[in-house]
C-alpha cells in the first residue's frame, strides 16, 4: 500500500485548498501547532477506516480526498463533510478516469480489510505512533459498551445469619455460573469469527485471483489495441509503399541503374560540349585572324596593278602574289565558316541527346521519383529504410491481429461484466456478510460479569458485618480491629434496644484492569497481521532491533532479550541489564517506539503499509529527533513514513519531501 496524496479543501481547519503530494519514502508536513498534527494524522486514519471512525463528523464543511494504491489498482476515498457522505472510487485501466465502488463507510472498509489493509486495531497499533497513549483500548468505538450494573436492592429486612449465608452462596455460585457461561458463549463466537474468517479468506483468494486474471487480460488487451492502432496510423501515411513493397529490390535496382546511366550520359555529353565550345570559340575568332592576309593581298594587287600600268612590267608579278594571297585568305575564313557550322550542329545533337536521356529517366523511374516526393524523402537510401520499416510494420500488424484474435477468445464480451460483478460483490458475498454478523455477535457480548450485590454477613463471632469486598470468606482489618478484637457496637437507646446498623452502600462494579503496555503488543500484533507465530516474529525483527535501539537510545541500550519469566530485559554499556518494567516512562515509550520500527521493517516483505508519525514522541532535544529522523529515513527505504510536526523541527533535514500546510 501507498499513499500518494491528500487534497484538503475548505475545512475549518486548516482552511483553503491544501493538495499535497507525499513522497514514495519519508515525507513530513509541518503544520501550526500540536493538536493540527494530530488531526492531520487521525484524518488519513479516519478516512482508511471510515467506519471505526465517523469521518464524515469530523468537520462541519470542506472536502478531503485520499489518494492511495492498494496492490496494483489507485483508488481515492473521498469524504464531503458538509453532506455527511464518504465515497471509494477506483481508477480504470481503460480511460484513466475513477469508478465509483461504495459510499457506504462500512463497506469501504470491508473492501480496504479485502485488498490487504490490515485491522483497524492493528493498524493503530503498528501503524500509528506519536499520537499520545496507546493501551489496549485503542479503538473506543470498537469496545462493546459496557453493561450497566444493576440498581442496588432497596434494604431488606434482617434475615437470619444462615438465610443470608445461603443466599450469598446462591449468588456468588450463580455469578460463577454465568462468567463460566460467558467464557463458553465466547469461545464459541470466537471459533465462529475463525471459520468465517477462514472460509471468506479462502472464498476472496478465488476471487481476487480472478479478478487479478481478468484485470491482466484487460490491460494486456487494451495495451495491445493501442499498439494495433498505432501500427495502423503509421501504415497508413506509408501506404503509398504499398504498391511497390513486393518487388521493391527490383524496382530499386532498376531506378539506380537508370540514375547511373542518366549520370554517365550526362558526363560525357558534358565533356564533349566543353570541346565543341573551346572549338567554337576558336572558329570564331579565325575571320578576324584573316583580316590582315587580305588587306595585304589587296594592297599588293593595287599597288602592282597601278605600277605595272606606269611602265614597271615587274610590278604586275607582285600583283599576281597579293591576289593569291587574297584568296587563300579568302579560302581559309569559308573552311573556318564551314567547321563551326558543323560544331553548332553537334551541340545541337548533344541538346536532342541529353533531353532524350532525361525523358527516358523520368518516364521509366516516374514511380520511384513520386514515391520520393509523396513521402517527402531525398535520396533512394531514405527510400529504401522507408520500405524497410513498412515492411516491418507490416508483420508487426498481422502479429497483433493473431494476438488480439487470441486474446478475444481468452476475454471475450461477456468478460468485463463478469469482472465488474466480482468487484461489485466483493465487499458483500454471503462470506462477508457472515464474517460481518460473527463479528457483530462477538462485540455484542459483555465485557464481564458484574458482581452481584452480596447481603451482608456476620463473622463466626456473630458480632461485625462482613464487607463487601469479602467475597471469599476473608476478614479485612478494620481500623479498630487492629488486635482481631471485635469492634465496639454503639451505645445502647434508652429503651434498651440495639441500634440499628446504616445499611452499606451498594457495591461499585470495578473496571476490568488495563493491560500495560509493554513491546509484546507489538509482537503480537505484527503475527496477527502477516499470520504467523510470536516466535517466527521475533526471530525475524531481532537483527533490526538491536539498530534501533541503540540509535534512538544514543548507546545508553544495544540489544534486548526475552527473560525466563517472559519479560524483557534490556542490556546497555552504562547498564549491564534492566528489566522493561523498571525503566522510566520515557524510555519504555522509545522502546516501544523501537519494536515498531523494528518490527515494520522486518516485515515489509509480506505487508508493506505506511507510518504515520505524529507530534506526540518520546524524545527531547534537537539530537534525539535527528536520530529518530534517520531511523524513519532508514525505515522508508522498505516502508512509506509520513510524519506530520508541529512547526520547523529537525526531522526535515533528512525527509524526501518537505510540506507546509
Amino acid at each position: 500500500m501507498r499513499i500518494h496524496g491528500i487534497h484538503l479543501r475548505g475545512l475549518s481547519a486548516p482552511a483553503g485548498d491544501h493538495p499535497l503530494a507525499l513522497d514514495p519514502g519519508y515525507t513530513v508536513v509541518r503544520l501550526s501547532d500540536a493538536k493540527a498534527a494530530r488531526g492531520f494524522i487521525e484524518l488519513i486514519e479516519a478516512l482508511l477506516y471510515p467506519s471505526s471512525d465517523d469521518v464524515a463528523a469530523r468537520d462541519a464543511r470542506g472536502r478531503a480526498v485520499l489518494s492511495l494504491a492498494l496492490r496494483s489498482d489507485a483508488y481515492v476515498i473521498a469524504a464531503d463533510f458538509a453532506r455527511q457522505r464518504i465515497s471509494l472510487g477506483r481508477q480504470d485501466a481503460r480511460d484513466g478516469g475513477y469508478q465509483a465502488l461504495s459510499s457506504d463507510p462500512r463497506e469501504i472498509e470491508d473492501y480496504a480489510l479485502a485488498v490487504g489493509l490490515p485491522s483497524p486495531e492493528d493498524f493503530r497499533r503498528l501503524q500509528l505512533c506519536g499520537l499520545g497513549a496507546q493501551g489496549d483500548d485503542l479503538l473506543p468505538m470498537r469496545r462493546p459498551a459496557p453493561v450497566p450494573a444493576p440498581a442496588p436492592p432497596a434494604p431488606a429486612p434482617a434475615a437470619p445469619v444462615n438465610d443470608r449465608a445461603a443466599e450469598r452462596a446462591r449468588l456468588l455460585a450463580d455469578h460463577e455460573q454465568q462468567v463460566l457461561a460467558l467464557a463458553h458463549e465466547r469461545a464459541r463466537r470466537e471459533a465462529a469469527l475463525e471459520q468465517a474468517l477462514a472460509a471468506a479468506r479462502s472464498g476472496r483468494v478465488r476471487s481476487e485471483e480472478r479478478i487479478h486474471e481478468l484485470r491482466q487480460l484487460e490491460a494486456e488487451l487494451a495495451q495491445l489495441e493501442r499498439e494495433h492502432k498505432a501500427t495502423l496510423v503509421e501504415l497508413e501515411k506509408n501506404a503509398a509503399l504499398g504498391d511497390v513493397v513486393e518487388d521493391f529490390d527490383a524496382r530499386i535496382a532498376h531506378f539506380r541503374a537508370l540514375m547511373a546511366s542518366r549520370d554517365g550520359e550526362r558526363v560525357a555529353i558534358d565533356e564533349t560540349r566543353a570541346e565543341v565550345l573551346a572549338e567554337r570559340t576558336r572558329l570564331r575568332a579565325a575571320p578576324r585572324r584573316q583580316l590582315v592576309p587580305i588587306a595585304l593581298g589587296l594592297v599588293l594587287g593595287v599597288a602592282g596593278a597601278v605600277a605595272g600600268a606606269v611602265g614597271y612590267p615587274l610590278a604586275y608579278a607582285f600583283a599576281g602574289l597579293g591576289l593569291l594571297a587574297l584568296l587563300i585568305a579568302l579560302g581559309l575564313a569559308r573552311a573556318a565558316r564551314s567547321q563551326l557550322a558543323r560544331s553548332e550542329a553537334l551541340l545541337a545533337a548533344l541538346r536532342v541527346r541529353e533531353r532524350g536521356s532525361e525523358r527516358r529517366f523520368e518516364t521509366e523511374g516516374s514511380q520511384i521519383r513520386g514515391l520520393l516526393v509523396s513521402l517527402g524523402l531525398d535520396s533512394v537510401d531514405a527510400l529504401g529504410a522507408a520500405a524497410g520499416r513498412y515492411g516491418e510494420l507490416l508483420e508487426r500488424a498481422e502479429v497483433e491481429k493473431r494476438r488480439l484474435a487470441e486474446l478475444m477468445l481468452r476475454h471475450p464480451a461477456g468478460a468485463r461484466e463478469e469482472l465488474v460483478a466480482l468487484e461489485r460483490e466483493r465487499g458483500r458475498s454471503e462470506a462477508v456478510a457472515a464474517v460481518r454478523a460473527a463479528r457483530d455477535a462477538l462485540l455484542a457480548l459483555p465485557a464481564e460479569i458484574a458482581m452481584p450485590v452480596l447481603p451482608p454477613s456476620e463473622d463466626r463471632m456473630g458480632t461485625r458485618p462482613m464487607l463487601p469486598d469479602d467475597r471469599m470468606g476473608t476478614r479485612p482489618m478494620l481500623p479498630d480491629d487492629r488486635m482481631g478484637t471485635p469492634p465496639m457496637l454503639p451505645e445502647d437507646s434508652e429503651e434498651g434496644e440495639e441500634t440499628p446498623r446504616d445499611p452499606l452502600p451498594a457495591p461499585v462494579p470495578a473496571e476490568p484492569p488495563r493491560r500495560p503496555v509493554e513491546p509484546t503488543l507489538w509482537i503480537e500484533a505484527a503475527a496477527r497481521v502477516v499470520g504467523r507465530s510470536e516466535g517466527d516474529v521475533r526471530a525475524r525483527f531481532a537483527p533490526a532491533v538491536s539498530v534501533y535501539l541503540r540509535a534512538l537510545s544514543g548507546g545508553t541500550f544495544t540489544s534486548v532479550r526475552r527473560g525466563e519469566d517472559g519479560a524483557w530485559v534490556l542490556r546497555g554499556a552504562a547498564r549491564d541489564e534492566q528489566p522493561f518494567s523498571a525503566l522510566p516512562d520515557r524510555e519504555q515509550a522509545l522502546v516501544c517506539l523501537v519494536f515498531q520500527l523494528a518490527l515494520l521493517e522486518a516485515l515489509a516483505s509480506e505487508r508493506r503499509v505506511p507510518l504515520l508519525v505524529g507530534p506526540d514522541l518520546p524524545i527531547r532535544g534537537d539530537a534525539e529527533a535527528r536520530a529518530l529522523g534517520r531511523a524513519l529515513k532508514r525505515l522508508s527505504a522498505v516502508v512509506q513514513v509520513v510524519q506530520a510536526t508541529a512547526g520547523d523541527a529537525p526531522f526535515a533535514e533528512h525527509a524526501a519531501k518537505c510540506l507546509a500546510l
